[in-house]
């Protein structure tokens, strides 16, 4: 076995193309989920010793002498699925469509760190933004569906995730092929 060397932005950035694929597949919600918080840890912290980002738990959305029950709220979901030390019988209700929040405060923390997105998450981005316009403010709509033309919008929008996902890539991997040809000399 060939031993890697991993800085934590690239573990993070492994954690959430991993748990967006399975997103996209309609994997296993709570590998997802665990997946997605595990790289949010990791890119909240980075942001929050850099002083530069305010990500989900300390989104400025929320006043702060309610920061600490917002934030056990968030947590919640993603500590049960990996402990069970104090509580190994308990039960919990869980709604996926919370992981889409960490997925997406998780993308834009790791673009406030460098990390543009690459292909899945560049995918989620826009496939996220197309189904949840009204969650966008303007800039996220000019971001995310403004440079897509309405026929592709509205296609889109029927297309089950998978399919978004590989007529996304194909047309990501045309349109690099296209213009690498025109870079040529």
């Amino acid at each position: 076995m060939c031993v890697e060397r991993i800085n934590k932005l690239d573990a993070a950035c492994r954690q959430l193309n991993t748990a967006i694929l399975l997103w996209f597949t309609e994997g296993e919600p709570v590998a997802i989920h665990t997946l997605a918080c595990s790289a949010h840890q990791i890119v909240h912290d980075i942001n929050h010793k850099r002083g530069t980002l305010d990500l989900l738990y300390d989104n400025l959305v929320f006043k702060d002498e309610y920061r600490r029950e917002v934030n056990r709220r968030l947590k919640e979901h993603y500590n049960f699925f990996k402990h069970a030390d104090k509580d190994p019988d308990a039960v919990i209700e869980f709604d996926p469509k919370i992981t889409e929040w960490f997925v997406i405060y998780t993308s834009l923390g790791l673009e406030h760190l460098g990390q543009k997105p690459d292909e899945v998450r560049g995918a989620f981005n826009i496939y996220y933004g197309l189904c949840n316009p009204q969650y966008l403010s303007e800039k996220g709509k000019r971001t995310y569906i403004d440079n897509v033309p309405e026929k592709t919008r509205t296609k889109t929008l029927v297309l089950p995730k998978y399919q978004f996902f590989a007529w996304y890539t194909r047309l990501r991997k045309a349109r690099t092929g296209i213009l690498k040809e025109m870079e040529k000399p």
